[in-house]
């Protein structure tokens, strides 16, 4: 049990039939996946569930969208991860399938089709409702147990995701439990704490900014990216129309008299940039905020501001880093994001959202050298900003009242 959540130890698997919702929804071109972490971050989940008869249930992308196929592929990628096959079948529910899966013998593993085939998927429902769709129905007398290990997508409220909760003993697998635990820690744990905020997703920032600001959890949050150019604006700076548009375009319904009220209030912890880095004439240029006339594009946060922030970060116990510090695809800007996931490194305990922030510390190969990487984007936002994510929650509140005393 963490944060009470049931796990894989609170329950017998051994020889039973277990559901196991994954996330390996995946970057895909030309029929090639490109990107097979989160494959891998189920592998100690399946590993553990070794000698039970498993079926695996998961999506890719969504209808209308060019990567919206099968799970062919997917079920080949992990069977070479894991050295063993699984299994791929073209249908979820049908009575080829059902007869599979009665068929089935211990540490046989079978993959099901892209569960957003099927059109109630992605309704948004209540777990009550859910479990009584088609999908549910038809799938949950074949098993004995259902495992949430898609912590990345645990904050929808979808049928593969809560709807086989109030029909089957539910409990989360080794992916969750990590996820919960690393993220946990800087939120929770004794000691001083940093956040460093970027990328273009305005709300998300603001979101996680809110929460461990006003929830005392933070000392010092930085802002980097475009929603540091949006709290610029916000204090009277004029970033140039095309920087403006920049920030309008990823602004969504965040409140600008409620984010000015904010910035008043803690102008002593939000800690911005003090330069730029542009491009001109093709080449990086680096320019103080107070010189800075609004004619460039800003690209990154200036040379200046990676100094500072380079002695800063390093004091604290806990980092949390979320969002890029600008355009790392490029070299030239890639200055930011970089000298910043290295210091990060060096604090007492690290910790990296997932997304284009990941995806750096991964190009940049420094993965390995945080206490955390998360393999989730808006799930991990969700998390710490203080909010429940509605599939865990769901698994708490029925083992409480349903399956923790059976």
């Amino acid at each position: 049990m963490i944060d009470g959540l049931p796990t894989l130890d609170d329950i017998s698997y051994k020889g039973k039939h277990v559901l196991l919702r994954v996330d390996i929804n995946a970057p895909i071109v030309n029929s090639t996946i490109l990107d097979t972490s989160r494959f891998e971050s189920h592998i100690p989940t399946i590993e553990a569930l070794e000698d039970s008869k498993l079926v695996l249930i998961a999506h890719q992308s969504r209808p209308g969208k060019k990567d919206f196929t099968t799970l062919e592929s997917h079920a080949s990628t992990l069977s070479k991860l894991l050295g063993k096959r699984v299994e791929y079948i073209d249908e979820i529910f049908s009575r080829r399938v059902l007869r599979k899966i009665k068929e089935m013998e211990n540490g046989d593993i079978l993959l099901l089709e892209n569960v957003r085939f099927y059109s109630e998927e992605q309704l948004n429902r209540s777990a009550e409702e859910h479990a009584e769709c088609h999908l549910v129905k038809k799938l949950s007398n074949a098993f004995d147990i259902f495992v949430n290990d898609a912590f990345s997508a645990s904050h929808r409220s979808h049928a593969s995701l809560v709807g086989f909760v109030p029909v089957l003993p539910s409990v989360v697998g080794r992916l969750v439990e990590n996820e919960v635990t690393a993220l946990s820690k800087p939120l929770k744990g004794e000691g001083r704490k940093i956040f460093v905020l970027g990328g273009a997703k305005i709300k998300d920032s603001v979101k996680v900014l809110k929460n461990v600001l006003e929830n005392g959890i933070a000392e010092k949050v930085v802002l980097t990216g475009v929603v540091a150019n949006y709290f610029l604006m916000l204090k009277g700076f004029d970033i140039g129309e095309v920087n403006r548009k920049v920030v309008e375009d990823n602004k969504e319904d965040v409140n600008d008299d409620e984010m000015k009220m904010l910035l008043e209030k803690y102008s002593d912890k939000i800690i911005l940039p003090v330069d730029f880095g542009v491009e001109k004439d093709g080449v990086r240029a680096d320019i103080p905020l107070e010189e800075f006339d609004g004619k460039y594009r800003i690209m990154d946060i200036g040379v200046e501001t990676v100094n500072r922030l380079s002695e800063i970060i390093p004091q604290y116990d806990y980092v949390v880093l979320n969002g890029p510090a600008g355009v790392f695809e490029d070299e030239r800007f890639s200055l930011g994001t970089y000298e910043i996931l290295r210091t990060a490194t060096k604090a007492g305990y690290s910790v990296v959202g997932g997304g284009h922030i990941a995806s750096a510390a991964r190009l940049f190969g420094l993965s390995d050298k945080f206490s955390h990487v998360s393999i989730a984007g808006g799930a991990c936002i969700r998390f710490l900003s203080g909010e429940k994510l509605v599939a865990l929650e769901v698994i708490k509140e029925y083992w409480k009242k349903k399956w923790g005393k059976s």
